[in-house]
């Protein structure tokens, strides 16, 4: 009877197994696999090597545990997957095994979904790397593509200790573009999601110096020019509200943010665009006693005739064209707390059983003792 052996889909489930279960030690587990298939790839009884697959489904593995350490064990996978190891076929020749997109895409996933200080720079020198080797290497065939772009990008503006994150933003952005222009693949074309990503990097640089802020806010205003021209994309219900968001948080209240804040707003609403951080952040850009008149100026004047305050206009009273094309997932109104009256809280009544017993006044002169049985006396 001829005995059962592994072969290369059977090992590579077990690892999808490991990598797909969530368990902290998956990683390992799925690491110790891999090195199983190297062992018995030199050995003649078993027909199994380690394939970019199995590699890939490895990385997946330590990016799934959540382990902190994860990203590290991952790049460490993508390291030797990039020396390009040969592993002996059974009837001659070698299997050459190479990383591919998804390989550094998951590791570049990995660290910016990371909370550790250097995760963001990590996921950043990995796109530069496969940039760098692209361009160099005459027969390299691993382009980054949208998804690492936005990783990348998401990882940065998340960032607490990025300094200048905005302008490192705008050049991966820039480098996203030149790399579109060069190989003209539509994989590499800038969508919304990195020019979003790239405004909201510039809107939450509040916490930089004087001098942070007021790059931030150079950058913020050409992303938001390049996509009003349209080249790429377009600004969508999303991006008028990052843009004013960076008015309020890069600006310093006066007449000048008031100013530029009621041109983003108006545009919007020409544009159909006004969604609920839209709505959110103009109320801070502008102050209350200025929002009712803008509103009126821009046609809606109820508010303003009612003598409403400027936090209880609500984003589905505003006029129907001005949130005309706004998706249903940026209706929704995220109101601050700062913006919304606060409500008292309605006093507590006492439940029944909870009131309070009236005092029970004895008579005076009568006295009852009790004996060992129990019975009055």
């Amino acid at each position: 009877v001829e005995q059962l052996k592994p072969n290369n889909i059977v090992f590579n489930s077990v690892i999808d197994a490991w990598a797909r279960s969530g368990s902290p030690d998956a990683g390992e587990r799925s690491l110790a696999l891999l090195h199983k298939m190297e062992v018995q790839s030199r050995m003649d009884d078993y027909d199994v090597r380690p394939d970019t697959i199995s590699f890939n489904t490895c990385i997946k593995a330590f990016c799934n545990s959540n382990s902190a350490d994860a990203p590290f064990k991952a790049e460490e996978v993508l390291s030797k997957l990039e020396t390009n190891p040969q592993y002996p076929k059974k009837h001659g020749g070698v299997l050459t095994v190479r990383p591919n997109r998804l390989s550094y895409n998951t590791v570049i996933n990995a660290w910016a979904k990371s909370s550790l200080p250097e995760s963001a720079m990590r996921a950043e020198d990995l796109l530069l790397r496969m940039i760098k080797t692209f361009k160099s290497d005459t027969f390299a065939t691993i382009t980054p593509d949208s998804v690492t772009f936005a990783s990348v990008l998401n990882a940065l503006a998340k960032s607490r200790t990025v300094r200048f994150k905005a302008e490192k933003c705008y050049s991966i952005l820039k480098a996203m573009i030149e790399l579109h222009e060069d190989d003209g693949s539509y994989d590499t074309k800038p969508n919304i999601i990195c020019y979003n990503t790239v405004l909201n990097a510039c809107a939450f640089s509040a916490r930089g110096t004087g001098e942070e802020k007021r790059q931030a806010m150079k950058v913020a205003v050409e992303t938001f020019n390049k996509m009003r021209q349209g080249k790429y994309v377009s600004p969508d219900a999303v991006s008028y509200g990052n843009m004013l968001k960076c008015c309020a948080n890069l600006m310093p209240p006066g007449n000048q943010r008031n100013a530029m804040a009621s041109r983003l707003f108006m545009s919007g609403s020409d544009e159909g665009l006004i969604g609920g951080m839209a709505l959110d952040e103009i109320r801070r850009c502008v102050p209350p006693r200025a929002f009712l008149p803008l509103l009126a100026d821009m046609g809606y004047d109820d508010p303003m005739r009612r003598r409403r305050k400027a936090h209880a206009v609500e984003l589905r009273e505003l006029p129907r064209k001005w949130t005309a094309n706004v998706k249903r997932s940026d209706m929704a109104s995220r109101q601050r707390a700062s913006f919304a009256k606060p409500k008292k809280k309605p006093e507590r009544r006492p439940r029944r059983h909870e009131e309070k017993a009236k005092p029970v006044i004895r008579r005076p002169g009568l006295l009852f003792e009790y004996g060992s049985s129990g019975k009055d006396m």
